[in-house]
């Protein structure tokens, strides 16, 4: 039976693991910068309207749900990138799809930004 110290320092490699990642989106993707930005600005606008708990709930879900969306994009696009060093339709067909994947989530949390948020300021 593994011993549990070990368990709990293998669980902590991986959250620098995860930090890494991150860290390397922000520095390195600017698309992951506007659309944090874009959550900050949604964040501070639902503090300044009061928001309710369950809108609260599905503004941070549909924040999370676009930068969730962005990672597994630039994920995708890199392992392809390095997977396939030529030009394969292929390739271009994996790396169009996640960006659309990504480009879906964020209009589709455009149009519920517009419902949660219009009726406070109409």
């Amino acid at each position: 039976m593994a011993k549990p110290t070990f368990k709990i320092l293998s669980y902590i490699k991986s959250f620098s693991y995860a930090i890494d990642g991150l860290s390397y989106v922000i520095r390195n993707h600017a698309s992951f910068t506007v659309q944090s930005i874009a959550a900050l600005f949604a964040v501070s606008l639902g503090f300044i309207v009061k928001l309710e708990r369950l809108e609260w709930v599905i503004i941070l879900s549909v924040i999370f749900a676009v930068l969730v969306a962005e990672l597994l994009n630039t994920s995708i696009e890199t392992s392809l990138d390095y997977m396939a060093k030529e030009h394969h339709i292929d390739v271009k067909i994996g790396k169009d799809v996640a960006a659309g994947a990504v480009f879906l989530t964020s209009i589709g949390s455009v149009f519920i930004g517009l419902i949660i948020f219009l009726p406070y300021f109409l």
